[in-house]
């Protein structure tokens, strides 16, 4: 018995999908890269790239973690996000920390599995793969979590912001080679701008309610600690993977996110009386800089 097969499409019905989506890409790179960047960005500004030890200066003390200062003296380079600041960080009296019993044991917590755990892994982790390749990690997760900052720059109502980011998500997925590279910022002037529901719940005025030390995740607050799980649900890997492979590529993205900071934690711990105090100073003095910014 012959088979009857259903006619074949006209090729130009075939090929206008293409085109037209083509042409839509086109016209939001164009769009996006023809607005006017706003003076200040609304999120956090990302550190795109770790600086060879080659290429740090004398000024920098060479390590890359000290570097003298303006008036004497020298000034630890602290973690990425937060300030530059000396060992004996400025005090703050108004802080809110009621559960401090809590919070100091679990510091006490992450720092063993910081020093006996994770960074021997990042350090492994800085050895084994050469700086241009751990670059390109960095930028194949962030682009990967890009939903995360469109949705959030919605919420502030920062439509350039959220057409910039989509646009970077676009040409990154695919010049970019999976989001490896960054055309993006190179070739369309396209640069990041990273934000989460931390600084949306800031931008609509929430203050940051209480310190609290998150397990591995460090030093936080109530307004943080709810970004972290509202984040958990738009980052795509949960969607994309099922166990164990999106524990593992998350487990990878975290430690890639923390390789760079390692040394930086052990030298600004080793340099205090009190770390716990230190750290929560430092991640003070982070959120009084980010207000500063609204």
């Amino acid at each position: 018995m012959s088979t009857m097969r259903p006619p074949a499409r006209p090729s130009h019905q075939t090929r206008w999908p293409l085109w037209l989506s083509s042409m839509l890409l086109l016209a939001l790179v164009t769009g996006c890269s023809s607005q006017p960047q706003p003076a200040n960005d609304i999120g956090r500004t990302y550190v795109p790239y770790e600086s060879a030890p080659s290429e740090q200066t004398p000024e920098q003390g060479g390590s890359g973690l000290t570097r003298e200062a303006d008036d004497g003296g020298k000034v630890i380079e602290a973690p990425e996000g937060i300030p530059d600041v000396r060992p004996t960080v400025v005090s703050y009296t108004d802080y809110n920390d009621p559960l401090i019993s809590v919070n100091r044991a679990i510091f006490a917590f992450n720092d063993f599995s910081y020093r006996y755990v994770l960074i021997p892994l990042a350090n492994g982790y800085v050895k084994v793969l050469p700086l241009p390749v751990r670059n390109s990690v960095t930028n194949f997760f962030y682009n990967l979590k890009s939903p995360i900052y469109v949705v959030n720059n919605a919420l502030q109502l920062e439509g350039k912001l959220a057409c910039r980011n989509l646009a970077r998500f676009l040409i990154n997925s695919t010049l970019g080679v999976a989001g490896l590279f960054d055309p993006a910022e190179a070739w369309f002037g396209l640069e990041r701008a990273e934000a989460h529901f931390d600084d949306t719940l800031m931008a609509w005025g929430a203050d940051y309610g209480m310190y609290i030390v998150l397990p591995l995740l460090g030093p936080s607050d109530l307004r943080d600690g709810a970004s972290a799980i509202t984040d958990y649900f738009l980052n795509p890997i949960n969607y994309l993977l099922d166990e164990p492979e999106r524990f593992a590529v998350r487990s990878v993205d975290y430690l890639q996110d923390y390789a760079s900071d390692a040394e930086r934690y052990k030298t600004l711990y080793d340099k205090s009386d009190d770390p716990y105090i230190l750290f929560r100073n430092l991640y003070l003095q982070s959120i009084m800089r980010d207000a500063d910014y609204e």
